[in-house]
């Protein structure tokens, strides 16, 4: 699909594993996040748009959601990105590469509210419009 083990891949595969769905090479999560506005079906080339979320702007979280983090030294300035893969009962599961827990449970609430801080970490989310089907949520099997 791309290059392996990186945040960026992880999102692609992601979509194209649950949704048939690809977009193309980006070098970063922070380009990724300003230049990736639609993801195209990987059998008919349908082109889907994508839903811009800014920071502060956030009021829930979606499977499929993409979630986008600023540059900062912690990420070698590349920005990250993760995808929300379960939402249930106020509980959100983000999937995310190059972190020592790559699938973690988060109070849903707690992060929107981060995201929506004035000084976040966060550049926002990306997300599928409404009429795109939700996969299978991922179990998330607790240690």
């Amino acid at each position: 699909y791309g290059i392996p083990f990186e945040c960026v891949e992880l999102v692609r595969r992601y979509f194209t594993l649950y949704y048939g769905l690809t977009f193309p090479s980006i070098p970063d999560a922070f380009d990724m996040f300003s230049s990736i506005n639609s993801l195209i079906h990987i059998n008919t080339n349908q082109v889907i748009l994508l839903e811009t979320v800014n920071s502060q702007n956030v009021d829930d979280l979606r499977v499929g959601d993409i979630i986008f983090w600023k540059r900062n030294r912690a990420n070698n300035n590349y920005g990250h990105v993760a995808i929300v893969v379960r939402s249930l009962k106020g509980k959100v599961a983000i999937a995310q590469q190059n972190m020592p827990n790559l699938v973690e449970e988060y109070n849903a609430s707690d992060i929107i509210r981060a995201m929506n801080r004035k000084n976040s970490h966060f550049l926002g989310i990306k997300r599928l419009p409404r009429f795109i089907p939700i996969p299978s949520q991922i179990p998330i099997e607790k240690k």
